[in-house]
C-alpha cells in the first residue's frame, strides 16, 4: 500500500522550491501541489508534501535550520525601555496603566500616556452666514482640545500621585494628546516614540455591531508590530501578585521563535514558569509532540535554566479548554502570536484572540505574525 503524504508546510512557489531542494538534499522525498505552470496558487500557497515517516526527521531539520538562522540576530531584540498606554479616562485604562507602571519599575522603562479625542469635520453648504458657523465651529473645536487636555493632564496627575505613594516616582511619566482616529494615531504614536510594548485596557463585548466588527485591540494590531498587552475589563489590579506563570498559546508557527525571543525580553526581569500550550480539535500526537519539544528546546536556548511545561489540548470549545487550563495552572499571562484575518473570518469564524479579548480576564500579551 502506498505511503500516505502529509502537508509539511504552504508557502509561495520560491520558498516552496528552496525548502524543497533542501529537503532532499537529506534525503528526503518532497512532492509539491497547487503549482500552476511557473508560480504557485496565489490563493492557496504551495504545498510541499512528505512521506508520513519522514516527518519527523523534517521537523527536527527545520528546527535546526531556523535556530542557525536565529544565532545572526541573538542578543538584537530591543529591550522595553519606553511603553505607551492608550487611555480614554476610564476605569479600565486606569487599571491598564497600574499595569504599565508595575512593568516599567521591574524593566526600568518610562511611560508614554496617550489620548487621543476625535473632532469630526463637517462640509458646510455655502450659506449667508456661513462665516458665522464657521466660527462656531472652532470655538467648539478648542473646547473640545481644552476639555481633552484637561481631562489628559488630571488622568497623568493621578497616576503620578499613586506612583509616588508606591515608592515608584523614579518612573518618567509623559504624555501625548493627539486628534484624530483612535487605532490610526496609535500606531503613528508607536512609529514616532518606538516603545516596546503597548498595554492597552479593553472592553469586554457588548451588543454593538461595532464590538462584532473588531475592538481597538483588535484593531491596533492590525497597524503595528509593537507587542499589545490586553488588560481585560474584569482583570483587577494587584500589586502584591507577582507574575509567575505564563501561558504561550502556539500553532507551530514559523512566527513563534521571534514571538518566543520578545517574550522572554519582555518578561526578563521575572522569575516566570513558561507553559507552551497547543490546542486542536484532531490532535496528531506524534508530529504535534516533536513540534513541542523543538519549541521547549528553542526556550531553552534563549533563556538558560527556565521552565518550561508543554500541554497538547484536544476539544471543541476553545475558551472553555483555555480557561480550564488557566485556572488548573494558575496562569497570570497569556501569550499568543495574532495572525491578520479577513473581515469575513473575523465575523463568522472568530480567532481565540479575540475570544480571549472580549471574554478573558487574564491580560493577554499578543504579536503580530
Amino acid at each position: 500500500m502506498e505511503e500516505q503524504l502529509v502537508t509539511l508546510a504552504t508557502d509561495h512557489y520560491t520558498s516552496a522550491e528552496v525548502l524543497k531542494a533542501r529537503l532532499e538534499a537529506e534525503g528526503i522525498e518532497c512532492y509539491l501541489r497547487n503549482v500552476h505552470l511557473i508560480q504557485g496558487d496565489p490563493a492557496e500557497g504551495v504545498r510541499i508534501q512528505i512521506k508520513s515517516s519522514d516527518v519527523e526527521k523534517a521537523l527536527r531539520l527545520m528546527h535546526l535550520w531556523r535556530s542557525e538562522q536565529e544565532k545572526t540576530v541573538q542578543g538584537k531584540q530591543r529591550e522595553v525601555r519606553r511603553i505607551l498606554v492608550p487611555v480614554d479616562f476610564s476605569d479600565f485604562s486606569r487599571n491598564a496603566c497600574l499595569y504599565a507602571l508595575n512593568l516599567a519599575q521591574k524593566l526600568k522603562a518610562e511611560i508614554k500616556v496617550l489620548h487621543v479625542y476625535y473632532a469630526p469635520i463637517v462640509d458646510l453648504v455655502p450659506i449667508t452666514d456661513a462665516y458665522s458657523i464657521q466660527v462656531d465651529m472652532d470655538i467648539n473645536l478648542r473646547e473640545m482640545e481644552q476639555g481633552a487636555r484637561k481631562g489628559l493632564v488630571e488622568f497623568v496627575r493621578d497616576i503620578r500621585q499613586y506612583a509616588a505613594g508606591k515608592g515608584m516616582e523614579g518612573i518618567k511619566i509623559g504624555y501625548s494628546l493627539r486628534e484624530g482616529i483612535t487605532e490610526d494615531e496609535i500606531a503613528r504614536m508607536a512609529e514616532d516614540y518606538k516603545p516596546g510594548i503597548i498595554v492597552l485596557g479593553t472592553k469586554g463585548k457588548g451588543e454593538k455591531q461595532s464590538d462584532i466588527i473588531g475592538s481597538v485591540v483588535y484593531r491596533v494590531l492590525d497597524r503595528t508590530r509593537v507587542p499589545v498587552l490586553a488588560i481585560p475589563e474584569h482583570c483587577a489590579y494587584d500589586a502584591s501578585k507577582e507574575v509567575k506563570n505564563i501561558a504561550y498559546a502556539t500553532d507551530f508557527d514559523d512566527g513563534d521563535f521571534v514571538a518566543i525571543r520578545r517574550l522572554l525580553s519582555i518578561v526578563s526581569e521575572f522569575k516566570v514558569e513558561i507553559h507552551c500550550v497547543h490546542l486542536s480539535k484532531d490532535a496528531k500526537k506524534t508530529w504535534d509532540e516533536v513540534r513541542m519539544e523543538n519549541l521547549r528546546e528553542y526556550f531553552g536556548k534563549v533563556r538558560k535554566k527556565l521552565k518550561v511545561h508543554c500541554h497538547l489540548l484536544e476539544g471543541e470549545d476553545s475558551i472553555k479548554e483555555v480557561a480550564d487550563f488557566a485556572a488548573e495552572h494558575k496562569i497570570d499571562l497569556f501569550s499568543m502570536i495574532n495572525r491578520k484575518r479577513g473581515l469575513l473570518a473575523r465575523l463568522f469564524n472568530p480567532g481565540i484572540t479575540r475570544k480571549l479579548i472580549h471574554q478573558s480576564s487574564i491580560p493577554l500579551l499578543i504579536f503580530r505574525a
